[in-house]
């Protein structure tokens, strides 16, 4: 086990404070654009860049003691140099002012991935990834506190790294472990170097400082705190919602009080809008111009991508489902959107509404269109049903080598929504035809 000695520079006497962050997934693509403006695709190359930016800023005007950063700084293992680059600037900035940086590597930047040959300030520790480090931190001629840590060596972990770790001792201050890993379950990201609660809670430390899951979140508000502090820019619409960085500050006594920081500068939302009550197609648009409205006003400034989806059965069925007229519908909102500081860009309409029926009454039908409610409903609701389902469909995920790399697990959420979608699209063909014939 090594051990390291840092001191800081500035800070405020008989405090300790701190930054978290995590996966910042330096020069990641947004993903999910479809039909992008060139000038909207290089504000968006700079949108992870700007929340790394916003970190540093956050560190130097709070005048903490030091920064966290647990794993996937990059977004591959062979990093790219603008990237490199530009996270040793940010480093630099906080070395003028007497901020020391300690880092831990996760699976998008293990230790064996390509890196450049750049010089590293000197307030800079990168965590081993031979095994725990524990680093003293010394501040007014004091160890201030101890952050114990690792990086990946390489990118697949699936071995429980906290197992490593060392007790707390007794002798320790204020005790941080840094690791990217995965506590529990969490069915959106793979399980690297998976680790339970008790796992943590039995080291006896203060504060667990994680990476690897992106929605932020506090595991554990009791000793030890635990914390994911999600990626500070979201990427795609899986990413909604604010995102940002902890701001950690601990009293003489070692209370610890936590604060979150955002900072995204485009921030990505999900609306459902229904139809329901909606027959005409100029109140459709007034209706998305009103979501567009209220994303404008609460959004702080920043700029956000949107993804409409509508719901709910009604007389406008008709109208969505004739070719083209989502298209452009697309193109009049997006009409007129210039890439100021401030924009706002619909990344796509998604059409899931009804055929205005009764449900209800389908399902009672004893003919061919009852049979196909009736199939849908029960691979919603059977889980005999649905288990049988997914079986019929395992060779799309597991026997197809092509079929993996592009097609991800399917929740029962998704199976759901997806259910429902082809048997609007059946209904809808169904029900078109017994129209014409009557």
């Amino acid at each position: 086990m090594k051990k390291t000695n840092m001191s800081a520079d500035v800070g405020r006497a008989g405090t300790l404070s701190f930054v978290h962050a995590a996966d910042l997934h330096l020069d990641s693509p947004f993903t999910g654009i479809s039909g992008i403006d060139p000038e909207l695709g290089e504000r968006l190359a700079k949108a992870t860049f700007q929340a790394y930016e916003a970190i540093i800023d956050l560190c130097v005007d709070e005048e903490v003691d030091f920064l966290l950063i647990a794993g996937d700084v990059y977004d591959s293992a062979d990093k790219s140099l603008y990237a490199q680059v530009k996270f040793i600037e940010g480093l630099r900035r906080l070395e003028t002012v007497g901020i020391q940086v300690f880092i831990c590597h996760g699976n998008h930047d293990p230790l064996d991935g390509w890196s450049a040959s750049l010089t590293w300030p000197e307030n800079v520790h990168i965590m081993s990834g031979e095994g725990a480090e524990v680093v003293e931190f010394n501040k007014e001629g004091e160890t201030a506190a101890v952050i114990v840590g690792m990086s990946y060596p390489t990118q697949h972990i699936v071995k429980n790294l906290v197992k490593d770790f060392p007790r707390k001792e007794d002798n320790w201050p204020f005790t941080i472990g840094l690791l990217h890993c995965s506590v529990g379950s969490n069915p959106e990201h793979d399980p690297y170097a998976p680790c339970t609660l008790q796992d943590l809670r039995e080291l006896n430390y203060d504060y667990w400082a994680l990476g690897h899951i992106h929605t932020p979140s506090i595991v554990c508000k009791e000793a030890p705190v635990v914390i994911y502090p999600g990626n500070p820019q979201g990427r795609h619409p899986g990413e909604t919602g604010a995102r940002g960085c902890f701001f950690v500050d601990v009293s003489s006594g070692g209370d610890t009080s936590t604060r979150f920081i955002e900072t995204d500068s485009v921030r990505w939302h999900i609306r459902e809008i229904s139809i329901e009550g909606l027959e005409k197609e100029g109140e459709l648009i007034e209706s998305l111009q009103s979501q567009l409205d209220d994303i404008r006003e609460k959004s702080g400034g920043r700029s956000a991508i949107c993804r409409f989806i509508l719901k709910g059965r009604g007389p406008l069925h008709y109208i969505l489902r004739q070719e083209g007229f989502l298209e452009d519908l697309l193109r009049l909102l997006r009409e007129g959107e210039t890439w100021s500081k401030q924009f706002i860009w619909i990344e796509r309409i998604e059409n899931e509404t009804f055929f205005p029926v009764e449900r209800e009454l389908l399902l009672k039908r004893e003919d061919f269109v009852g049979d196909l409610v009736k199939i849908v409903e029960g691979l919603k609701t059977d889980e005999k049903a649905r288990n049988e389902f997914r079986e019929f469909l395992s060779p799309l995920f597991f026997s197809s080598r092509n079929g993996r790399k592009y097609i991800s697990r399917i929740d029962n959420e998704e199976m759901n929504s997806l259910l429902q979608r082809a048997e609007n699209i059946l209904l809808d063909a169904l029900l078109t035809e017994e129209d014409n014939e009557n």
